[in-house]
């Protein structure tokens, strides 16, 4: 099967890609859950198209044709649950901050995996494509040395912030969860919280960190997150904003909107692929290139 689909992966990655769009377009606003369900399998076929340019120009793939790279995607799909589980936990379940208005629980809880792992591998294969595609016409530095002192103090720091956050979070929700206005800052200690505790898990094993990268003066890793965000946002919040599959509510300065997205959702939405990546950098062997 992963034969049929290495030779023909940019002809099933344009044929599901225009389908998932045509099906839905075709039903003019008469959404249900079942007809939306295509935006999803929209992301598989995106994911198709960018692996079968990163494969051709730059050979790497997600294609589990090897064992290497079945326990590659393994880790990419367990990672994936795990961090759109604590997402969406956050983000639709505690905070309310988004929902999904055609999904009762029942269909949500059966379609959610599957969603999950469609939409992080295509974070991570656009990370991974933009940063090969700068670097292959553009010369990256690693930045200068960082004195080991002050970084060992500044991860054993983000452990306690870490923790710490967690710990906000359980006051935040149990003292404060009526007030709207706090909702907001339980995600966004969320993220941090995470990116903290998963950055201190991979100086642990001796593994590159983005900290480590922003210490030295190397900020291409941050260049590379900001135009892979630019790209997914595109792809995914603007292709969903005629269908409205999920919905945004309870944001500050909510009134305040592009296309219908909260201008805070916007600019918050590229904090999701440093901690994601820095969730697979803790379990990707050293030889795995992330940052």
């Amino acid at each position: 099967m992963w034969k049929f689909v290495k030779h023909h992966e940019f002809y099933l990655g344009s044929l599901i890609f225009l389908f998932s769009i045509l099906w839905m377009v075709s039903f003019l606003g008469s959404y249900n859950w079942f007809v939306v369900l295509p935006l999803g399998i929209s992301w598989i076929g995106m994911i198709c198209l960018f692996d079968f340019f990163e494969r051709k120009y730059f050979r790497h793939t997600i294609i589990p044709d090897t064992h290497m790279r079945k326990r590659k995607l393994f880790l990419i799909i367990a990672i994936s649950l795990l961090f759109c589980v604590l997402l969406d936990g956050f983000g639709v379940f505690i905070t309310q901050l988004w929902h999904y208005p055609f999904w009762s629980l029942k269909v949500y809880l059966s379609i959610a995996p599957f969603a999950y792992v469609a939409y992080s591998i295509l974070l991570y294969i656009l990370y991974e494509f933009v940063r090969d595609l700068v670097m292959r016409h553009k010369k990256v530095t690693t930045g200068s040395n960082v004195s080991r002192k002050i970084y060992v103090l500044l991860m054993k720091s983000e452990l306690v912030l870490g923790i710490a956050g967690y710990i906000l979070n359980i006051l935040l929700i149990t003292r404060m969860y009526s007030s709207l206005s706090f909702r907001f800052y339980i995600l966004i200690t969320f993220f941090v919280s995470t990116f903290c505790i998963f950055e201190y898990i991979g100086f642990r094993q001796n593994k590159q960190t983005l900290t480590h990268d922003i210490l030295s003066g190397n900020w291409w890793p941050i260049i590379f997150i900001f135009i892979a965000n630019a790209v997914a946002v595109i792809v995914i919040e603007f292709a969903n904003t005629p269908f409205q599959v999920w919905t945004f509510a309870n944001w500050p300065f909510d009134h305040i909107r592009f296309l219908n997205l909260p201008i805070v959702a916007l600019l918050l939405w590229p904090i999701q692929f440093p901690v994601f990546l820095s969730m697979l950098r803790a379990v990707f062997p050293s030889r795995e290139v992330v940052w």
